[in-house]
């Protein structure tokens, strides 16, 4: 099951060959808008997004919704399908809060090159679980490990999905201090940033005490928050 794996990746500290620390060539960067694949919203206006990944989970999501009505913040949560059956009641409490939710897929299946029939089907299995739990159509798609290539990718679009991405790992998934997290985000933070946080993490998380630190401190700068979506419409 999702909840165990997510876990035992957080303890041993596995990192998938995909993942991208804010810095380097990410293996999405040939992509583009044109192809739907978002990592960063090109805009003049100093606007921002916060997405989590992984969830939704019966204590953690509840905690972060409380800290983003806290500060009047709205979110992306990408939800495993899975984890919204297991916990339905936590899945509800994002849209009722009015948090947009984004597909990542049902049992967090990482594409590839030759999965993409068996990662379609995820995609419309967890689609079918959002809409029966909060009766939301979600038109925004999270790869699990942020894999993208060509055939995953026409694929997600033939579906009517935009592929989102980020430009900011937080890391908070590998335990990274909420100090350490804050100052990733003060180094890399630009208008139309996509902010990667999780809300399913193994053991002790660190992203509530990182929200206040972040939250905050983009605020102090300018920055307003807007769900992925909305951001993306700036862009079209």
């Amino acid at each position: 099951m999702i909840k165990v794996i997510c876990a035992l990746m957080s303890v041993l500290g596995i990192l998938s060959p995909f993942k991208q620390v804010n810095t380097g060539v990410p293996v999405w960067a040939r992509f583009g808008k044109d192809d739907g694949v978002f990592a960063r919203v090109n805009t003049e206006e100093k606007v921002i997004a916060l997405t989590f990944d992984d969830g939704p989970h019966p204590s953690l999501t509840p905690k972060i919704l409380n800290i983003l009505d806290e500060y009047g913040v709205k979110a992306t949560f990408f939800v495993v399908g899975e984890n919204a059956e297991f916990y339905p009641q936590a899945l509800k409490k994002i849209a009722l809060r009015g948090h947009e939710i984004g597909n990542h897929t049902f049992t967090h299946l990482a594409e590839s090159s030759t999965n993409c029939d068996k990662v379609k089907e995820e995609i419309i299995k967890t689609e079918d679980v959002i809409f029966k739990l909060t009766a939301k159509k979600t038109f925004l798609f999270r790869p699990p490990t942020g894999y993208c290539c060509d055939s995953a990718v026409k694929m997600t679009k033939d579906l009517g999905y935009k592929t989102v991405v980020w430009d900011i790992d937080t890391r908070d998934w590998a335990h990274t201090s909420p100090q350490k997290i804050l100052s990733e985000v003060r180094k890399y933070a630009q208008n139309g940033s996509i902010i990667l946080f999780h809300d399913f993490i193994g053991k002790d998380s660190p992203t509530p005490e990182a929200l206040r630190l972040v939250i905050p401190w983009l605020k102090s700068q300018g920055y307003s928050f807007l769900t992925v979506g909305e951001m993306i419409g700036l862009e079209n």
